[in-house]
């Protein structure tokens, strides 16, 4: 459990639903489209995105850890910024907001992560947070002539590594370590954090996933599988009470692709738009051979049907429709479980900034928000 004491990281403020915006740290963000107003990636760009949600009263900044960009028409996610040095940056130039980096365990040994994350945790006043995640992209692992573990041994590996890693931050007398997978002689690490212990998030999603998350991390960002609401609201359930058993209280976040127009007939033909006739398919169908192959999350028959949602959103919850339905469905969501939404959008900017003018106040007015008080 997180101690928030003398700091105050808005992940654990008792708002409802939060709010964070992930994946702009990468070309395209989320969607593997060629419609006109996909996220270039521009450092501007992200401080003014950051910036924005930061006024806003948002909860969280969640970049994907990627190294490869993948094949398609767009070369979807082939620019991107690393995560530590943009969360340490974003860190310095925001106030209140949460700011995450995403840690791939088997390429970055933990005595260097621990020490970036303090150091992140500093710059920003406690507001750091580590989304740990073990890797299913192959290729990207080929290009540090890392070693490719099985899926579950992928996370016995990161159990040690974070255990490590929260010993660097907790103790203060130097020690050895003697494990599996780590050894080292008088490991020390100065300063510690200010949150004690600092908190994690994973994306574990396959049951060996979930285990971990439930047993180590603070969070769980899950993908729900979108097969009817009832067996996703089951989901959340077995998660929350496998922490529970464990004495651990875990919050589940999604990730959800927006399309908010006027009106609900606008917000599909937008959608349909920028997926079935702009959308990178070859991108798509690569994402998920390798997805499938590797994350053990989705089964075959999910996978084929959740084309058209990782063109939209990289896998994600849709919520298409007007501003009002948006927050109707966010309510169904918040009855499932779901503590936290991360949202990304075609164009983060301009609909970002629609966002907060006229999504916002509406979930205010629902009670799954406090009122923030906003510039403007």
């Amino acid at each position: 459990m997180v101690d928030q004491g003398a700091v105050g990281n808005p992940l654990f403020n008792d708002n409802r639903m939060k709010l964070g915006i992930m994946a702009f740290n990468c070309s395209h963000g989320s969607t593997a489209t060629t419609a006109p107003g996909t996220w270039p990636m521009t450092w501007p760009d992200n401080v003014a995105l950051a910036q924005m949600a930061d006024a806003a009263g948002f909860e969280a900044l969640l970049p994907v850890g990627r190294w490869k960009g993948y094949p398609g028409s767009t070369n979807f996610n082939n620019r991107t910024f690393e995560s530590f040095t943009w969360a340490a940056g974003l860190g310095a130039l925001t106030r209140r907001i949460a700011v995450l980096a995403t840690v791939h365990a088997p390429l970055i040994h933990p005595v260097t992560a621990a020490k970036q994350a303090v150091t992140i945790d500093h710059i920003s006043g406690g507001r750091f947070v580590m989304n740990l995640v073990v890797g299913w992209n192959k290729v990207e692992f080929e290009m540090f002539g890392a070693e490719w573990r099985g899926h579950d041994r992928r996370y016995e590996y990161a159990a040690e590594w974070l255990d490590l890693a929260r010993r660097l931050w907790s103790e203060e007398a130097a020690f050895d370590y003697a494990g599996e997978f780590f050894h080292g002689k008088a490991l020390w690490s100065q300063p510690k954090p200010l949150q004690c212990p600092l908190p994690t998030m994973n994306a574990g999603s396959s049951p060996t996933g979930q285990r971990f998350s439930a047993s180590h991390c603070d969070m769980n960002f899950a993908m729900l599988r979108q097969k009817d609401p009832a067996s996703d609201k089951v989901q959340i359930a077995q998660l929350k009470a496998m922490a529970a058993e464990l004495g651990r209280r875990s919050q589940c976040w999604i990730h959800a692709y927006v399309v908010c127009r006027p009106t609900e007939k606008e917000a599909r033909d937008y959608l349909d738009f920028y997926v079935r006739e702009r959308g990178d398919w070859e991108a798509a169908r690569h994402m998920l051979r390798v997805f499938g192959q590797q994350s053990e999350t989705l089964d075959k028959a999910s996978l084929e049907a959740f084309q058209f949602h990782f063109i939209a959103g990289h896998g994600a919850y849709p919520l298409v429709g007007t501003p009002a339905t948006i927050v109707a469905d966010m309510d169904r969501l918040s009855a499932m479980g779901v503590d936290g939404i991360l949202l990304s959008w075609v164009d983060y900017l301009g609909e970002g900034r629609q966002w907060i003018r006229e999504v916002l106040p509406l979930m205010e007015q629902a009670g799954q928000r406090r009122p923030f008080p906003r510039a403007g």
